[in-house]
């Protein structure tokens, strides 16, 4: 007998299939869902400063530094203000410009009176008398005036005298004046003393090279050939002052 199409799979003898999972569902999804727990949701209070509450001591106490507060503006570091280098460099200027002038004035000062001395005690200068006209002071700060005549006859008036002894107002020394037209004449003990004034005078003048290389900054050149020429010039202009100053009383 042939078995109807329609007839239940018992009734056709033979063993009914397996139903078909239901779709978009893949297999063994039901025993994975069996196998993990049930998900818990775990509710966290809201800190005191999320909350909106004010700012207390005990709050801040809370967190490690304020900039970790939530809810607060995280400011960027910045770096110090450095101090404007202007008004240093202005007062350098100022500084360097100053000493220059003075340790000029100090040089042509120095070598103003030793040009004389220098000439006379290498021998060079004019022989005579000096009449002394007025002397006011006394020791170091003692001055005195006269005129001075040359061998020659020529007179010159008014001229300073060094070394005219106590007493000797209104007489006539033996003299010696670097140049007829000079305005310094030494007489006595000032004529013994010639190369220490000289001397002193040169070494001052040196003194004042070095001075003007120290305080306007020559010494601080990084560059060593520079440095050398700025020091070497420091150095020789009161030479060159010297040198003029021989140069007029010659």
């Amino acid at each position: 007998m042939e078995s109807s199409p329609w007839a239940s799979p018992d009734s056709r003898g033979g063993i009914a299939p397996e139903p078909a999972p239901p779709a978009g569902r893949p297999e063994g999804q039901e025993e994975i869902e069996s196998r993990v727990p049930a998900q818990t949701v775990v509710t966290v209070p809201t800190p005191a400063a999320l909350a909106g509450e004010p700012d207390t001591e005990q709050s801040l106490a809370q967190w490690p530094t304020r900039e970790m507060m939530a809810g607060r503006t995280v400011r960027a570091h910045r770096e110090p203000a450095r101090p404007k280098a202007e008004p240093a460099r202005r007062a350098a200027s100022v500084f360097g410009l100053t000493s220059l002038v003075l340790f000029t004035l100090l040089a042509a000062f120095f070598a103003w009176v030793s040009a004389g001395p220098l000439w006379l005690a290498v021998g060079h200068g004019e022989h005579g008398s000096a009449a002394v006209t007025e002397c006011v002071g006394a020791g170091v700060s003692r001055r005195c005036v006269g005129d001075f005549t040359a061998a020659d006859g020529t007179v010159t008036e008014r001229v300073a005298l060094y070394g005219v002894p106590t007493g000797a107002a209104d007489t006539s020394l033996p003299a010696r004046m670097a140049g007829s037209h000079g305005d310094t004449a030494y007489v006595g003990e000032a004529l013994r003393g010639l190369h220490l004034r000289w001397a002193v005078g040169v070494g001052l003048c040196l003194l004042c090279g070095a001075g003007i290389a120290l305080t306007s900054g020559a010494v601080r050149f990084t560059d060593r050939r520079a440095r050398r020429a700025a020091v070497a010039v420091s150095l020789a202009a009161p030479l060159l002052l010297l040198v003029g100053f021989l140069a007029a009383a010659y």
